[in-house]
């Protein structure tokens, strides 16, 4: 009887932990997926504050971030994400990379309109093109 009661208190607290997370609530369970940039900027809400990874390109450069976009040429359009914080400035033009940070909704004023930017946690890694 106390082995079926250990595993009815298991379901339960998994459960619950299953509907945190459903609901939005952090997990203990760290999120590797590597987004591309209009999977975050077409769907924002999803990732603020969320520490989270990019794949991209470095489209334009300006004094205090780096807009990045999925494609490596193009026009800048306002789902291009602007990137900042240690190490874009070492982000060449035209390049892929492998970038990680937290996804922000205050804080800078983009050139292209977007309100949202990443603030780099880590510094940025050259990606396979």
């Amino acid at each position: 009887m106390a082995d079926r009661n250990y595993f009815v208190r298991l379901a339960v607290v998994l459960c619950m932990a299953g509907l945190a997370c459903a609901a939005g609530l952090r997990c203990a369970v760290a999120d590797t997926a590597v987004h591309k940039v209009g999977q975050v900027t077409w769907h924002p809400f999803k990732f603020v504050d969320q520490e989270i990874a990019l794949v991209g390109y470095v489209l334009v450069r300006e004094k205090d971030y780096v807009l990045f976009s999925d494609e490596p040429r193009g026009k800048v359009s306002a789902h291009d994400l602007p990137v900042s914080g240690a190490g874009f400035d070492q982000m060449e033009l035209l390049k892929k990379y492998l970038i990680k940070g937290r996804f922000l909704d205050h804080g800078l004023a983009a050139s292209n309109g977007n309100s949202y930017r990443l603030e780099l946690t880590a510094l940025p890694r050259e990606a396979k093109p």
